[in-house]
């Protein structure tokens, strides 16, 4: 109790010199730059390829205790590749775009035992939407319209395209034999609305871990990161880093835990959790 006291000190000490310092307008260029190289470092801002996001490392730290996965929102195919190398689970993945489905496509051919493929949208109904996008391959694309207040987006032309889409629930997914133990959801900005259309489907099969991302979509729509942990409240939230081989559990409650910059956050079930901390 004393060293802790003695480090909440120090810690004052330290933070009247910095705010003395550095709390002043013409000084705000350097704290937004160790913001955001903290926030880099935190796992925030976290986007590109697999290793250097930290989710190939995520991949193999889990690789043994899945067995199906459902990769919603695959793309071209990415994401799907490395589950299918890196453990030896059966994969269902989700496309709605025309273009990207046919890379899925190509994958199949070399795992045809262990791919299955859905060239539609998955959300909380069944019907037809549009979906915007710069074109029929983009990573980015999403059915939420506010894709064109992104810095990354604006400026440039996008186009809709009609798509399927589908809730988890209404597909077949409550075989006692085979039970999805992980979901991907990277969905731009629609993943609550896939975890909503799937109640019966999480309900059934308790997945041990659903990983969501987290980004600017969420604040347009007003959605927290706390919000999502109360919907899945039978799982603790942790937060893939991009290096090293661990994770970091997080508590959804906090602000600091409620950033809207692109994460990769990863629900495991409660009684799993302990494991991966």
């Amino acid at each position: 109790m004393r060293l802790k006291n003695f480090n909440i000190q120090i810690y004052k000490i330290i933070s009247k010199i910095y705010i003395y310092i550095f709390g002043r307008k013409n000084m705000q260029f350097i704290n937004n730059l160790i913001l955001s190289l903290s926030l880099n470092a935190k796992g925030y801002k976290n986007y590109g390829d697999l290793k250097f996001t930290g989710e190939e490392n995520f991949i193999k730290l889990v690789s043994n205790d899945v067995k199906c996965c459902l990769d919603i929102g695959a793309n071209i195919g990415n994401y799907t590749k490395v589950l299918l190398k890196k453990t030896k689970s059966n994969v269902f993945a989700f496309e709605p775009l025309s273009e990207a489905f046919e890379e899925l496509k190509k994958i199949q051919k070399n795992f045809p035992e262990r791919l299955k493929i859905e060239n539609i949208a998955l959300g909380d109904e069944d019907c037809l939407k549009k979906i915007y996008s710069i074109d029929e391959k983009s990573e980015k694309a999403s059915l939420e319209k506010s894709i064109d207040k992104l810095s990354f987006i604006e400026n440039k032309k996008i186009k809709e395209f009609n798509v399927q889409v589908k809730k988890l629930d209404s597909l077949n997914f409550f075989d006692k034999k085979n039970k999805i133990d992980f979901l991907k959801i990277d969905t731009e900005g629609y993943e609550f609305e896939v975890l909503k259309g799937a109640k019966k489907v999480l309900e059934f099969n308790k997945p041990n871990f659903i990983q969501i991302e987290f980004n600017w979509h969420q604040l347009f729509k007003k959605q927290s990161l706390y919000e999502i942990s109360e919907f899945l409240s039978e799982y603790d939230v942790f937060q893939i880093l991009p290096h090293g081989k661990k994770m970091i559990k997080i508590n959804p409650n906090r602000p600091e835990s409620n950033i809207y910059h692109l994460s990769n956050f990863v629900f495991i079930r409660k009684e799993l959790s302990k494991k991966y901390q």
